[in-house]
């Protein structure tokens, strides 16, 4: 058994694999404040519920972008796991090679999603992560990740514009029926959210065009489910694949 964790700003995402089988994942609320302590009561009630508790670990494998919590946990697995857990970063052994001036400041999730674009898309592809920020990561036909884009996330920019007026409320992160709004809320509810919408199809347009060919396109994080129907560009939703990424890269390393 194999525990994988993708450990991002907003949430964590904790997958159990057997073989190539994730056969279990959470999802919980990223805290910094955690004690080693509170994961193991967060995380074994869990592995109990799903007759897993008395489980040997194989390994366990962290992608995090989130440094204190990646060293609250790692605490955890040489404390309650007895093992010391593989991180992936731009060091390990990839199946790819990188085409970006700073190697080092790639993170950790967009290297699994790299990963698992490799393995299981065709190339050259795209893989959207719609969580607290929403990156674009270019993998072309050769295994050669090209880098991408980062934007500001959904929730943030909705939050952004309630903090930072004095009469526009914080919205529901949800699509309204039409784009013309009839109120306050559903004017930021269709800027933000069909705003966003035609950012991500312009932003992939952009894409294939500079890498001169039409690419696999796959959409993840916690929002991808929100918009994979609102794009007007065709693309797979696969909601676990920077975890299948990581385990990808776990077992390219051990």
């Amino acid at each position: 058994m194999l525990l994988v964790l993708d450990i991002g700003n907003t949430q964590t995402s904790f997958g159990v694999f057997r073989g190539k089988e994730l056969l279990h994942h959470w999802r919980a609320e990223t805290q910094i404040s955690k004690t080693v302590d509170e994961y193991a009561s967060f995380l074994f009630p869990l592995l109990n519920h799903v007759g897993l508790a008395g489980e040997k670990w194989e390994g366990v494998a962290i992608c995090s972008v989130v440094p204190p919590v990646e060293e609250t946990f790692s605490a955890f697995c040489r404390k309650y796991l007895q093992t010391d857990p593989f991180k992936v970063n731009s060091k390990s052994k990839l199946g790819f090679s990188l085409n970006v001036e700073s190697p080092l400041e790639v993170g950790a999730d967009r290297l699994a999603n790299s990963a698992y674009a490799v393995n299981h898309l065709k190339l050259p592809a795209i893989v959207v992560d719609l969580g607290t920020a929403t990156t674009f990561d270019v993998i072309t036909r050769d295994k050669v990740y090209q880098g991408g884009i980062i934007l500001p996330g959904v929730r943030m920019g909705a939050e952004s514009l309630s903090k930072r007026t004095s009469l526009l409320p914080l919205i529901d992160v949800k699509f309204p029926k039409w784009a013309i709004g009839k109120s306050t809320i559903t004017c930021i509810q269709s800027g933000v959210l069909f705003g966003y919408c035609d950012a991500i199809d312009g932003l992939l347009d952009r894409l294939e065009k500079e890498v001169g060919e039409p690419c696999q396109t796959a959409l993840t994080g916690g929002l991808a489910c929100l918009f994979h129907k609102q794009l007007k560009k065709q693309c797979y939703l696969l909601p676990d694949l920077t975890l299948n990424g990581a385990f990808i890269l776990y077992e390219l390393n051990r």
